[in-house]
């Protein structure tokens, strides 16, 4: 069987998100759903004293086999799966301001933060969270498959 390539624009593909760009953690939160989240910031910059100011909230979900089946993967699948995600998907969400004044980036950066918590916290906390995710993921992947199979 061919290995599915990791598409650009795939979550499962994102395993680490923007390779070029460099990631620094600034805070980890354990979620009520027993998850953690993950805060990076991910400014650079991008001209003279104008920055790119970059927000990327990550939690990683783990599956396994029992996992998988009862969220509707194809049992003969999981392997594969495992194969292009390493067992564990990202939700990633990223929040941005681009050409942000220098003197102003760090300011710019913990009020994105602070709306972030305020507002996304309860969903990313929700006790379905993971299992909605991690099914998207699954259906996109075997979707995918179908996909590249037909196509060969």
């Amino acid at each position: 069987m061919k290995p599915i390539p990791r598409l650009p624009w795939s979550s499962l593909a994102r395993g680490r998100s923007n390779i070029n760009m460099e990631e620094l953690l600034v805070e980890k939160l354990a979620l009520a759903n027993g998850l953690d989240v993950y805060f990076y910031d991910c400014s650079r910059k991008i001209a003279g004293d104008r920055w790119y100011v970059k927000l990327l909230a990550r939690i990683p979900v783990e599956t396994n086999k029992e996992r998988f089946e009862r969220l509707g993967g194809e049992p003969h699948l999981y392997d594969d799966f495992v194969e292009a995600t390493g067992g564990i998907v990202n939700f990633e969400l990223h929040k941005e301001r681009n050409f942000v004044d220098e003197r102003e980036k760090d300011q710019v950066f913990k009020a994105i933060l602070s709306r972030l918590k305020e507002h996304a916290l309860d969903y990313m906390a929700h006790e379905d969270f993971a299992d909605k995710f991690l099914k998207r993921e699954i259906q996109a992947f075997m979707e995918r498959r179908n996909w590249y199979r037909d196509q060969s």
